[in-house]
């Protein structure tokens, strides 16, 4: 579970296909105080984060996602609805291959090769400048 500023405060809700983003649902719990939202964020720590906010209009999101979780390296980019605009991919099954399975050690080595080109190429396939980007999602963990 994270426990950032950065975590969202809720629920989103979408009505219709062209809704704007709705605010937050409120926390029904009184057993932890509600998350900081990115408005309280800096506030909260003494500190900004230097966060743009996502657009108001859902259609104008581009989300960069990055996935490392294991042994391929992928990026992709995706709108507001959640339709992949570009993908790259960067397999490591020739680098595992001869080992019978994934090397933890390999897999860390790949990743660190592949994933400024797979980025590059994901925004590239997408037509999307890094500075076009909304938000960007990772892998935080293996598996």
């Amino acid at each position: 579970l994270r426990s950032k500023p950065s975590d969202p405060d809720g629920p989103r809700n979408f009505a219709g296909a062209d809704a704007a983003l709705s605010a937050p649902t409120p926390s029904t719990s009184s057993a932890s105080p509600p998350a900081a939202t990115p408005a309280t964020a800096g506030a909260a720590t003494g500190t900004s984060r230097n966060c743009k906010p996502l657009p108001a209009n859902i259609k104008d999101w581009r989300i960069l996602g990055i996935e490392s979780s294991c042994d391929d390296t992928g990026a992709a980019v995706l709108n507001g609805y959640g339709e992949i605009l570009g993908e790259a991919l960067a397999s490591q099954a020739g680098i595992h291959e001869k080992w019978g399975g994934v090397v933890p050690r390999l897999a860390q080595d790949g990743h660190r090769q592949a994933i400024d080109q797979t980025v590059e190429e994901a925004l590239k396939r997408a037509n999307v400048a890094a500075e076009g980007l909304s938000a960007v999602a990772v892998t935080v963990g293996p598996g």
